[in-house]
């Protein structure tokens, strides 16, 4: 075998061995613009005047963006809070028993579960910052919200054998607050170039500027007209639903 033989045997063998490897990169998943429906699972550890009143909660929250081709995300989300660690009971304490229960019509002891609730609604704004070449809609996301928070202790019990605390007199002691609210997230937001796996995940942080929304306190006989600072700290993971929507260059025209 001459010298030419061989340099053509040898160019031939890289084109065999390098062609498959360029064919099989990835293609690039190109930014894409349209509406993200999103449903999420926070878990949320209260701090600030919360902490006083609240433990743990978690919350389900719903909510609606537009995605931008630059990145720009701009929309609203709302979150329901629950949770059954109530730490504030004091409430009651007038209207207690001898035995420190509360006593129902029926000289029994009355069944009385208290659990956290309430509501966030947040409009919001953020930028989403690509990672991978190969998608260019699944990177950093960096996300900031501005709107309503408020919150109140459910009070569950017997309205026709305790009466005393259910019923129109319940608003008496569920102490219902609300005010603005900043809400501040940051993670991972990955969108899946066939729409089949769509998710984010990360730390999402609360501040609230709350105060009382009922015009009297049954136990303290006064109304409370002090001002709060409510904080939460959580992590939230999500799914998201993507409907993209086309550039103008990418519409198409007929004329008749």
């Amino acid at each position: 075998m001459n010298s030419g033989t061989k340099s053509l045997l040898i160019i031939g063998i890289c084109v065999l061995v390098f062609t498959p490897v360029n064919a099989q990169e990835k293609p690039v998943f190109e930014a894409k613009q349209g509406y993200l429906l999103d449903i999420s699972y926070s878990i949320q550890n209260p701090s600030g005047d919360l902490e006083k009143r609240f433990g743990y909660n978690s919350a389900i929250g719903v909510g609606g963006r537009y995605k931008f081709e630059s990145g720009w995300t701009l929309g609203f989300q709302y979150d329901w809070m629950f949770g059954n660690q109530v730490k504030e009971v004091s409430m009651f304490d007038s209207i207690l028993g001898p035995t420190g229960e509360i006593i129902d019509q029926n000289g029994q002891y009355a069944v009385v579960r208290l659990n956290q609730r309430g509501h966030t609604l947040t409009l919001n704004g953020g930028r989403l910052f690509p990672v991978l070449k190969s998608n260019k809609n699944s990177g950093i996301l960096v996300d900031v919200g501005f709107g309503f928070m408020w919150h109140r202790i459910d009070i569950f019990a017997s309205t026709v054998t305790v009466p005393q605390i259910t019923g129109d007199y319940e608003k008496g002691y569920d102490r219902l607050c609300g005010g603005l609210a900043l809400k501040q997230f940051l993670g991972y937001q990955h969108l899946d170039p066939k729409k089949r796996i769509n998710l984010q995940a990360g730390f999402v942080l609360q501040q609230a500027f709350t105060q009382s929304m009922r015009s009297y306190n049954y136990d303290t006989r006064e109304y409370d007209d002090t001002k709060r600072r409510d904080l939460l700290t959580g992590f939230r993971i999500g799914f998201s639903v993507p409907i993209y929507t086309k550039k103008r260059s990418e519409e198409e025209f007929f004329i008749d």
